[in-house]
């Protein structure tokens, strides 16, 4: 779900089953580079600031034996699809970012993870644990809710991509504020129907939001694909609001996901991308 309330963005995320990884190797130099910079610019710029972050806080004779140390070459490598508002640069992110204050010795709470990924861009805060609600544009996290225990997703492209930084907000907001007393109720039933572990409270809270979503960033596949995938015993359907995916939401345990993805290619062909049939998940950073 996305919105605003009172003025104040939010959005609760969807994490599944498809990460961003991070490693590290020695280094020539010294300190702490980014493989292929180029690509991974936001990575880049995000060490920067916690070099800057670890330059404040750490005594003066503790950052000279940083600064001393073996240099570390950092190398993020995902399968995530880019410009599809699937949360890919969130994942780099909060991978690099966690790898990187492994190295360093420093220790960042969730919240302070956060605040420092948002400062580079809006973010899903996929590294919170569960299912966050946080305003993604600040990194304030409000709730980290129990992730669904039987909850699946077939993820769809819609085609083209969204640059996050180019969405239109102000739209957003005008339409979150036009519709403020549905924001709140369906936030309060996405949040009461997580805590209970409730698949079909999830699922018509999310498609509610992707629905105020057309308003904003249409899809034009969404009623058709709703409408089909309903009749198949989906419960649902949910969207990247600043992005091109939209995904179909059934119980993990009525094993639907490959009748919805047969039936998706049979009613859309090639208007419709099969992204992948994945596990809605609890978030959150894990060292392998």
């Amino acid at each position: 779900m996305q919105g605003a309330i009172d003025g104040r963005d939010f959005l609760v995320n969807c994490p599944i089953e498809r990460y961003a990884q991070a490693a590290a190797f020695p280094a020539g130099k010294s300190g702490l580079v980014v493989r292929d910079a180029a690509r991974y610019s936001k990575v880049a710029d995000a060490i920067t600031l916690l070099d800057a972050y670890v330059a404040r806080q750490t005594a003066p004779r503790k950052r000279a034996l940083l600064d001393a140390a073996p240099g570390r070459e950092l190398v993020v490598t995902s399968d995530i699809p880019r410009g599809k508002g699937m949360a890919s640069s969130s994942a780099d992110l909060a991978a690099a970012l966690s790898l990187a204050c492994d190295i360093r010795g420093l220790t960042l709470s969730p919240v302070e993870l956060s605040r420092l990924i948002a400062r580079i861009e809006p973010s899903d805060s996929v590294h919170l644990p569960g299912i966050a609600h946080v305003n993604h544009l600040t990194g304030a996290v409000h709730a980290c809710l129990p992730a669904p225990e039987d909850l699946s997703v077939v993820v769809v492209d819609c085609g083209g991509e969204i640059d996050t930084l180019q969405f239109d907000r102000e739209r957003a907001r005008s339409v979150y504020q036009s519709a403020q007393a549905k924001v709140v109720s369906v936030l309060a039933l996405l949040t009461n129907s997580l805590r209970m572990g409730d698949p079909v409270g999830i699922a018509l809270a999310a498609t509610i939001s992707a629905r105020m979503s057309q308003q904003i960033l249409p899809k034009m596949q969404f009623d058709e694909l709703l409408a089909s995938s309903t009749s198949e015993g989906a419960l649902g359907v949910n969207c990247a609001h600043s992005g091109t995916v939209l995904g179909v939401l059934y119980r993990s345990r009525d094993g639907l996901g490959e009748t919805l993805i047969e039936s998706i290619k049979r009613r859309f062909g090639n208007d419709l991308q099969i992204i992948g049939n994945h596990r809605i998940v609890a978030g959150g950073c894990h060292a392998r």
